[in-house]
């Protein structure tokens, strides 16, 4: 979700235990739950729902991790308690067992090999367990490792812009009026401007000069789930292998306040108790990627973030943001770049002192490319990384640290946004 700008403060604590009782805590906690996770190797717990920032992995990784239930009675069988690391399901290599506080659960990591290895930077894990009377009770742990020393502000090669031989198409969506905003949704300020500026400068010369029958803009009360599934899994049927894609969204992104498993991209016409009816699973997005479009070249920008999409007194407690997680799947193919607008429990911000009124990762998009502010080797052409740099220090800088954008592993560092490498292919295309 995008927020107007305000001063938040999130402070990240750190407490490692010098004994061998899992009793300190790792990370924030944002409130008491029944589920938490321990780290035997480290001799700490994480409560549910918090971030961890913590100190390199150690060199012999970490092998075991216990999840606590602390209910009794649970309600619920240990077939329908589940866990998983990574977005990746480990009921496999989870071993569940009674014990006096309710149910433990433990997770072997060297059970199939390498498989389940926990790696340096962002790892999350999910636990959840649905009770004999169809409740979800869901919680997530988020752990950052610190890179290895030798990786540390370690920059890319410096390479020339890919070349791109197709036709481009993009799918640009901006939601500010949410039919329910006000009653169980909040209307943003900014976000359907941000669409439209940013489809403009797909359609001008250094944005490649778009065809305007090549793309499909969807903003406020068009932005419809319906609509937007059509935009998705019909409209980006069209491009070829060789052409380039362009999927922007700006507006909210929530968890199902019914089933917090379920992130979604929330539409104009979403309703909060039928989110499962009402607004598009981010889940779904991995079906586009890998079913339906057909392109090499994929440039997705998100704008959003999924914390107090939903009034606060309606979902409770912030709860971790995984949405970078579940796109890290569609993001390790190659020729493709992710670059979502914030980090781990984050507001999206807009204000006015962005360019009269804009998102502030928006804004910053758009000065980087419009204005050639992020070509850092000054070849005329922004990269998809030097764009991403760009944004990582601007945004920083302007939210006071409060915002930090996100490139999903796998960016794809050297693919073209803007300048001279898309006028190029905008020539070769009219010349045919």
């Amino acid at each position: 979700m995008r927020f107007s700008f305000v001063k938040t403060a999130l402070a990240l604590a750190v407490v490692l235990a010098v004994s061998g009782k899992p009793d300190a805590t790792l990370g924030q906690t944002v409130r008491a739950a029944e589920m938490w996770l321990e780290i035997p190797e480290l001799h700490g717990r994480v409560e549910a729902n918090s971030f961890a920032v913590l100190e390199a992995l150690p060199q012999s990784g970490i092998s075991h991790l216990r999840v606590h239930i602390d209910k009794q009675p649970i309600d619920a069988s240990y077939g329908d308690i589940h866990t998983k690391i990574n977005t990746e399901a480990t009921d496999d290599i989870t071993a569940k067992r009674s014990v006096t506080e309710g149910v433990l659960c433990e997770l072997d990591l060297t059970h199939w090999g390498s498989g389940f290895k926990l790696r340096p930077g962002r790892n999350s894990v999910e636990a959840y367990y649905i009770d004999r009377y169809k409740r979800v009770h869901y919680a997530s742990f988020l752990l950052q490792f610190a890179e290895p020393r030798s990786a540390r502000n370690r920059k890319p090669a410096a390479a020339p812009p890919e070349r791109i031989g197709g036709e481009k198409y993009a799918v640009i969506v901006g939601i500010s009026k949410y039919k329910n905003g006000g009653t169980g949704l909040s209307n943003l300020k900014y976000a359907s401007r941000d669409a439209s500026a940013f489809r403009e400068f797909l359609e001008s010369p250094a944005g490649g000069s778009f065809a305007k029958e090549n793309v499909l803009e969807l903003l406020d009360e068009d932005a419809t789930s319906q609509k937007l599934r059509s935009a998705l899994f019909t409209f980006l049927t069209k491009p070829r292998p060789q052409d380039l894609v362009v999927i922007y969204f700006a507006g909210h992104g929530a968890p199902d306040p019914n089933d917090s498993r379920n992130l979604y991209l929330l539409t104009y016409d979403t309703q909060p108790e039928d989110m499962g009816g009402t607004a598009f699973l981010m889940s779904d997005l991995q079906d586009v990627f890998d079913r339906v479009v057909k392109a090499k070249h994929v440039i997705t920008l998100i704008d959003s973030c999924h914390s107090y999409g939903i009034s606060g007194e309606r979902f409770g407690a912030k709860q971790n943001n995984l949405s970078n997680q579940y796109l890290e799947r569609y993001a390790s193919k190659a020729d493709r770049a992710v670059i979502t607008a914030s980090d781990v429990s984050e507001l999206s911000l807009e204000g006015e002192q962005w360019g009269g009124g804009h998102g502030v990762f928006t804004y910053f998009v758009l000065q980087g490319l419009k204005n050639g502010e992020a070509d850092t080797n000054k070849d005329g052409t922004v990269t998809a990384g030097e764009l991403f740099s760009y944004l990582s220090e601007r945004v920083s800088q302007a939210t006071n640290h409060q915002q930090n954008p996100r490139a999903v592993p796998g960016l794809a560092q050297n693919l073209p946004l803007s300048g001279v490498a898309m006028q190029k292919l905008s020539a070769k295309l009219a010349a045919h």
